[in-house]
């Protein structure tokens, strides 16, 4: 087995420790949130239960891109039953939750998180246990807080993909792929290369821009993640993302091969 380093967590505020532009995790940091406190799949799924929402079916970083269609509610409900061991996980990825249900903020304190100068946006992570992320590094940083649940996160140093010859082509807006997993990238190359976190709730890691890193549910739970940046970089990344984004939609980039069209046909989900 390839030989993951525990990432090193740190006592300092993130809002500090992000200038060193090292992952660390953060142990707790938010364990006195409202949102860690008192959010359950019960209230998350009453929100709007016939909210319609597109989940992703399998890994799509490295395998087919595959969605379904559910709602809130049939979907959330869901994640409280055990899922046979042979269901493919159906992951509800990068969902606006906080711009669907903006009452939801009063029971986060993210100005703690993040330096002076700096803009952010959400992104919320609902799913069952072994959904899975496959290996990505995204080209702004992120704290990641841990709602609800476990994770795991394996990190790998920025180089790490790009030695093995291993990036992928397809095309992600606000990521780049590799095209295998990080257990089989890390093993016979160097150790001090790849790290491990597991995440509890309250628990925050900081993932700079450019690391590569894989992530799965050990059991079902809700991360939100926070991609923060000075205004001037989130800004030129977001014009150089929208213009990749035209190119994509025109058919000149990454046709038939993206994160955010299907392969074939998803699955209808079994809870409609």
């Amino acid at each position: 087995m390839p030989a993951f380093r525990p990432l090193p967590a740190s006592e300092e505020a993130p809002a500090t420790h992000v200038r060193t532009r090292t992952p660390t995790v953060f142990r707790a940091a938010a364990a006195d949130w409202p949102a860690v406190k008192k959010w359950s799949f019960p209230h998350l799924a009453s929100l709007d239960p016939e909210l319609p929402v597109r989940l992703v079916a399998g890994n799509r970083e490295t395998e087919r891109t595959r969605f379904t269609t559910s709602t809130l509610g049939s979907y959330v409900s869901r994640l409280t039953r055990e899922a046979p061991p042979d269901d493919t996980p159906v992951y509800l990825k990068e969902f606006d939750l906080l711009k669907k249900f903006p009452q939801l903020r009063a029971d986060l304190r993210s100005q703690e998180l993040f330096p002076s100068g700096t803009i952010s946006s959400s992104a919320t992570w609902i799913g069952p246990a072994h959904a899975r992320t496959g290996l990505h590094c995204d080209l702004l940083d992120n704290l990641a807080v841990q709602i609800m649940g476990t994770k795991r996160f394996h990190l790998a140093h920025p180089g790490a993909v790009k030695r093995a010859g291993l990036e992928s082509p397809k095309y992600d807006a606000w990521a780049r792929l590799s095209l295998i997993g990080a257990e089989k990238l890390a093993a016979g190359q160097e150790d001090g290369d790849f790290f491990v976190a597991d995440l509890e709730p309250g628990d925050v890691l900081y993932v700079p821009a450019y690391w590569w890193h894989e992530v799965v549910n050990l059991t079902p739970g809700v991360l939100l993640s926070g991609f923060f940046g000075p205004r001037t970089r989130v800004l030129s990344r977001w014009a150089w993302v929208q213009a990749r984004e035209g190119l994509h939609r025109a058919g000149l980039l990454g046709r038939g091969n993206c994160t955010c069209h299907a392969d074939l046909p998803g699955p209808r989900d079994p809870g409609r």
